[in-house]
């Protein structure tokens, strides 16, 4: 079996969230149950500053967009893995000369249609040549900016001949690719089609994904559900339901060979499940960072978030004060994102500075060490169509506390209503009295060090592998081919 994999973004190469995190990891465990899978990304700026051992085409193409023609290009590079290629997709105009993949100074780039119509329509066209040798059976396409390459293998002559089984993967459904209908010419496609992609007197691409794709998946089975309701549907709950018999959830894995706290080179002191001292020095080196007061005995709550409406920020700043008045905790957070929110974060860390520590920024070395340090993570996202970090927190020990919404609910087993299987904490209605409850419960059982201690190692022992998620995607490829 042969797949293509399309996406916007990637680890190690280019990263702003998680999808790249997915497109680094899933590929690779993919290759151990199919014979060749290539995955295609823009060659944006950031990478071509790598320099990496990359192979150019000697192929190249022409895609017209709007009254223009644009010059593509391809550039291959083998991985460490012999049936895993990346082919970059490029062109300077649309990637090269930019400084950042999709927003600049908060506003969408203003041809971003055009960006990502390129890079589908471009991916195509290698695909094609790639195709002389051997034809993809699978096309799997990520998010928005990929989901036309589903309308354009429809359309497509060249790929009625072999058409491969298509699976589109809604990572978040509140981003759509909308844009005004004056710019539906720049997809190059028919007039007639703009109906079927019509939003709310917009178009959605992410309409083609749903609408000529065979498979539909998102990144975890409650999200799956969530999304054909009125409330998480975000407009398109009708066309989901009517679409149902296609979709299927399948959760995000953990890459254990990043996120592991037996071998994790970014702590001071490594530990496992067996053996939890290191944990606790890396608990005082956590308060040392921050310059905390140093307490063995204090619960640390956590934050790892971009701080937006979505992540529950709002709750977190009603209850953490309460808590750090009563001196029953202290708290960590990194992060940044909008700018009252960090302002709030700020004030908190100077009213408290011997219990708060506030990050307003991202640094990868201190988010495991936050993920290792800390006793307790919070997670009360509104919605939450994976999530990562209740994953991380259960490897390294730290209890998540979270909203029983999409990959959380997935993740996290209920400690009060399972004392023998749960791993967390979680609440179902969101409000801030519902999410102070299932913060106090944890501070009780944390109390209590024998019981605390059994519910770390639960956790510590639960298996997000990819190859669990791989598995899945792999069955979902056969059942079409």
């Amino acid at each position: 079996m042969r797949v293509a994999m399309f996406a916007s973004e990637m680890v190690p190469y280019i990263k702003t969230g998680g999808l790249a995190d997915v497109i680094g990891s899933l590929p690779r465990a993919l290759t151990e149950k199919c014979d060749q899978v290539d995955v295609f990304i823009p060659y944006y700026r950031e990478i071509e500053r790598q320099n990496l051992p990359l192979r150019k085409f000697n192929f190249k193409f022409n895609i017209k967009i709007g009254s223009r023609n644009y010059k593509g290009a391809a550039l291959e590079l083998k991985s460490d893995l012999e049936n895993l290629k990346v082919y970059f997709i490029d062109n300077f105009h649309y990637f090269r000369r930019r400084s950042h993949l999709y927003v600049k100074d908060g506003q969408d780039y203003r041809d971003n249609l055009a960006r990502f119509t390129f890079f589908c329509r471009g991916s195509l066209e290698v695909i094609k040549y790639l195709s002389s040798t051997e034809i993809y059976h699978v096309f799997h396409m990520h998010d928005w900016q990929t989901a036309l390459i589903a309308l354009y293998t429809e359309l497509s002559n060249f790929f009625h001949k072999n058409l491969p089984t298509r699976v589109y993967t809604i990572h978040n459904l509140a981003y759509q690719g909308k844009f005004n209908r004056s710019q539906f010419h720049i997809l190059g496609i028919d007039s007639s089609y703009y109906d079927s992609l019509e939003y709310w007197g917009k178009f959605s691409l992410m309409k083609a994904g749903i609408l000529f794709s065979d498979i539909i998946t998102t990144v975890s089975p409650t999200y799956a559900k969530e999304i054909q309701t009125q409330k998480s549907g975000v407009g398109l709950e009708r066309l989901l339901r009517k679409n149902k018999s296609k979709i299927f959830g399948i959760l995000n894995g953990v890459d254990y060979t990043i996120w592991n706290p037996e071998t994790d080179r970014y702590l001071p002191s490594n530990f496992s499940f067996k053996d939890l001292s290191g944990k606790a020095r890396c608990k005082v080196a956590l308060q040392q960072h921050f310059l905390l007061n140093e307490n063995p005995t204090i619960p640390i709550l956590s934050v790892v978030s971009r701080l937006a409406w979505q992540k529950g920020m709002e709750l977190i700043l009603k209850v953490v004060p309460k808590l750090l008045e009563q001196n029953m905790i202290q708290f960590v957070l990194l992060g940044m994102g909008d700018p009252k929110l960090e302002y709030q974060f700020n004030e908190l860390s100077k009213k408290y500075p011997l219990k708060a520590g506030i990050a307003l920024t991202y640094n990868d070395y201190l988010a495991h060490q936050i993920e290792a340090g800390a006793d307790i993570f919070l997670m009360p996202s509104r919605y939450e169509p994976c999530g990562l970090n209740d994953k991380y927190s259960l490897r390294y020990g730290t209890v998540p506390v979270a909203y029983k919404t999409g990959g959380l609910a997935d993740s996290i087993i209920d400690y009060s209503s399972d004392l023998k299987r749960g791993t967390g904490f979680l609440f179902d209605t969101y409000d801030e009295s519902h999410f102070l409850i299932a913060i106090k419960k944890a501070l009780k059982i944390f109390q209590s060090k024998d019981e605390w201690s059994q519910l770390m190692r639960r956790g510590m022992r639960q298996n997000f592998s990819w190859q669990n998620s791989a598995d899945a995607y792999f069955k979902l490829y056969q059942t079409r081919i």
